[in-house]
């Protein structure tokens, strides 16, 4: 059976808007759709002020990417001691039959611990990669839009002028 929505529910909507709480976070709260909250915040007249939402947006993808080189900086960090360690003097410690304990300093790892270094070294760069080509990507949206913009602009600027100066010839 379909729910309705309720008078309890326009209330909590309406506080819910009252404490600025974001249409999709109301939507998750109360278990209605978007669309439903966005219609029914209508109909109540309760606006959404997009200015408001675009500016926490744009925060939280400020953090986002200062997290994310934050990050891609570790993973650097972590490339570059697993070069290191495959570069190094590697001890390799066994145990003879009667328990005595054998240390060998080799010049470098075994081939299968340089390996594992490697691909270590590898995934990391890899990772810190692709992490810095979310910014990249986003730098190029960011700039089409501004360009997308500046155009429609010049675009009214010229539509006016070409306006004014019809009106004059008249």
């Amino acid at each position: 059976m379909a729910r309705t929505f309720s008078a309890d529910d326009e209330d909590r909507l309406r506080q819910l808007h009252a404490d600025g709480v974001s249409r999709n976070e109301i939507a998750r709260q109360t278990g209605w759709s978007v669309g439903t909250i966005t219609n029914h915040a209508q109909r109540l007249g309760l606006p959404f002020d997009r200015e408001a939402v675009r500016a926490a947006t744009d925060a939280r993808q400020v953090d986002l990417r200062d997290r994310r080189q934050r990050i891609q900086g570790q993973l650097l960090d972590l490339a570059e001691r697993a070069i290191g360690r495959a570069q190094r003097e590697y001890l390799v410690t066994s145990v003879k039959q009667d328990g005595e304990f054998v240390h060998e300093i080799l010049r470098e790892p075994p081939a299968k611990e340089t390996k594992d270094l490697t691909l270590a070294a590898s995934s990391a760069l890899t990772s810190a990669l692709k992490l810095a080509q979310v910014d990249a990507e986003s730098g190029v949206q960011e700039a089409r839009s501004m360009l997308g913009d500046l155009g429609e602009a010049l675009t009214r600027v010229a539509q006016q002028m070409g306006d004014n100066g019809n009106r004059g010839h008249d």
